[in-house]
């Protein structure tokens, strides 16, 4: 779905905001195409533009949405297990000197010994222990990250550079092999990386959900708990145009550009379910490559259309 339509969330009533919103886009899509006719003077005047539009390819997308993850708990369980990793360091290097001194007669007990051991074996198995609860909480993804790894994944989140987001759609449908989802922030979207699968499903969705790391500078809009819409990349890929932003008009609220229908009439088209790009909004439908559409001057060609009698109506 395009910026202008609710995408489909796991609460009711955003689905039944999302049903309607698809029912309205339906009727503007119905109705007969609103024309202007402009002599090649007041095309001058208006300052008009035209530009024809190329076919583009673009990855097929699920749509999905995103929750943002408070990355607190993650900080602590890293800073807990880096501490433990230094306990079971020392004590294992404590029990190396001990066990050695012993076997040469020296001035440690096998009861010391034998403690130093013990006391090695027990901060190893935190170690382990405080491994498999990221693992578990944060799921295998996280779990499989290096130290080294983790700890630029931690120092992202706190410096705002990163965010994490549990990433879910309708019974999981596109999760399996995805690698990368785009979230919506505003007009525009961010692309994450798939970091592996959530441990904490979505209940309402039926959905077991995706870690997703997001970096860039975009990534500190992503407050904690923020819900976003969110769009999963596919392997297929979408055949469509490009509607440059100069060219996009916004009323009633949904998005519409102006196509070249002959030298003097300009007739205003609905984006079909637009998606934002950097350059522009991708659509599928509505619009073919090769239509020539208004890219300076649209607002002052909306504004000639509303000035007529029954304009936009």
């Amino acid at each position: 779905m395009g910026r202008s339509r609710v995408r489909r969330r796991p609460d009711g009533l955003f689905v039944a905001l999302g049903l309607a919103a698809g029912l309205c886009a339906a009727g503007a899509w119905a109705q007969p195409a609103a024309r202007v006719t402009l002599d090649a003077d007041a095309q001058r005047r208006l300052g008009l533009a035209v530009r024809p539009l190329e076919k583009v390819q673009r990855s097929a997308e699920i749509d999905a949405f995103a929750k943002v993850l408070d990355p607190a708990p993650l900080a602590q369980s890293e800073s807990d297990l880096e501490t433990a990793e230094a306990a079971a360091a020392a004590s294992r290097g404590e029990a190396d000197r001990t066990a050695r001194l012993h076997a040469s007669g020296g001035s440690v007990s096998a009861k010391d010994a034998e403690a130093a051991q013990s006391q090695a074996r027990q901060d190893a198995l935190k170690v382990v222990d405080l491994r498999q609860q990221i693992a578990l909480t944060w799921g295998p993804g996280v779990g499989r990250l290096s130290q080294a790894a983790r700890r630029r994944l931690v120092a992202g989140l706190v410096s705002g550079r990163i965010a994490l987001v549990h990433v879910d759609t309708h019974n999981n449908e596109g999760q399996a092999g995805a690698r990368h989802v785009k979230v919506d922030v505003g007009d525009d979207s961010v692309r994450g990386d798939v970091i592996g699968p959530a441990r904490q499903a979505e209940p309402r969705l039926q959905s077991s959900g995706l870690i997703v790391e997001v970096a860039g500078r975009d990534a500190m809009l992503l407050s904690v708990g923020l819900t976003q819409s969110a769009h999963i990349e596919q392997a297929s890929s979408q055949t469509g145009v490009l509607a440059p932003r100069a060219a996009v008009i916004r009323l009633r609220g949904f998005d519409w550009v102006y196509v070249e229908a002959a030298p003097t009439v300009f007739e205003r088209r609905l984006l079909v379910d637009p998606v934002a790009e950097a350059d522009g909004f991708f659509v599928a439908k509505g619009l073919a490559a090769g239509d020539r559409v208004v890219v300076a001057g649209a607002d002052e060609l909306l504004a000639a259309e509303l000035a007529r009698p029954g304009g936009a109506g």
